[in-house]
């Protein structure tokens, strides 16, 4: 694995957790002695200013396309810009904490007009706990959509189920935007890609590895379900033909149906925790 930019690897006695520079990615998450929690695909392609394929990309400040402008970048320009570490530190055995900033640039500033604070703290222990605090530091008020995309690893994507999304209305993308209610345990045999109205927990429940990993949130109405599945999957260069089956997102967001705006001054946080249960 050829890295073109500088990361922060952290272990400790618990877990294990690598943060790229490039858009504060996280591009590993192990606890000690067990399967990965992350995936990360076999074609993932590091290099400084590109997307990497798997992990936890920060989208920011719009998730998607642009709402207005196509050609601008997918999902926002702060999972492609160099971060600074501004943290490190152990808050006790078994916990280690950091932070990256992102702020306003002469590049940043040409793609979308206002200034702004970005920071995002990740705390790693048997669980982990990553926060991202957008800080308007502009004169003008400004609107964000954002998510704190994860891909997770899964050993039979036809062995795992979802639960904590029953009852909830969702936006169906690969469908025409068809607008449904979920019944029962989402459970994925096709591609899937969807938008939830949901604001609390869901776990991830996989048979095949005997575990079931939880994630929780505060600052998100919007949980974000996708896997490209074959077809599509054979159709990202950087995306094993296969890869679909060990792997599907769950994502963690402020879409277009609870949009944030931010006063000059405002703060806003968008929390994400990662535990894992044995069954």
């Amino acid at each position: 694995m050829a890295v073109d930019f500088p990361y922060l690897d952290v272990s400790n006695c618990n877990a294990s957790v690598k943060v790229a520079q490039n858009g504060a990615q996280i591009f590993g998450f192990d606890r000690v002695g067990e399967p990965p929690i992350i995936w990360i695909s076999q074609k993932a392609v590091y290099k400084k200013g590109e997307p990497l394929r798997g992990g936890m990309p920060v989208c920011w400040p719009w998730f998607g396309a642009h709402p207005h402008d196509a050609s601008k970048p997918r999902h926002g320009f702060a999972r492609v810009m160099p971060w600074e570490l501004e943290e490190f530190s152990e808050l006790e055995k078994g916990v280690t904490l950091s932070s990256f900033k992102l702020t306003h640039s002469e590049e940043s500033l040409k793609i979308w007009p206002y200034k702004f604070e970005l920071t995002l703290f990740v705390e790693v222990s048997k669980s982990l706990r990553v926060r991202l605090v957008t800080k308007n530091v502009d004169d003008n008020p400004f609107e964000i959509t954002q998510a704190l995309r994860s891909y997770f690893f899964v050993g039979d994507i036809e062995q795992v189920e979802i639960t904590g999304l029953e009852g909830k209305e969702y936006i169906d993308f690969v469908n025409g935007e068809k607008e449904g209610v979920q019944e029962g345990p989402l459970v994925i045999n096709s591609e899937t890609d969807r938008i939830y109205r949901h604001d609390g927990s869901c776990r991830l429940v996989d048979r095949r590895l005997g575990r079931a990993i939880v994630i929780d949130k505060n600052g998100s109405n919007s949980t974000v379900v996708w896997n490209p599945w074959e077809d599509k999957a054979k159709k990202m260069a950087d995306f094993p033909d296969d890869g679909f089956r060990n792997m599907v997102c769950i994502e963690v967001a402020n879409t277009q149906e609870d949009k944030v705006v931010l006063e000059p001054g405002q703060e806003y946080q968008l929390e994400k925790r990662i535990a894992v249960e044995q069954l």
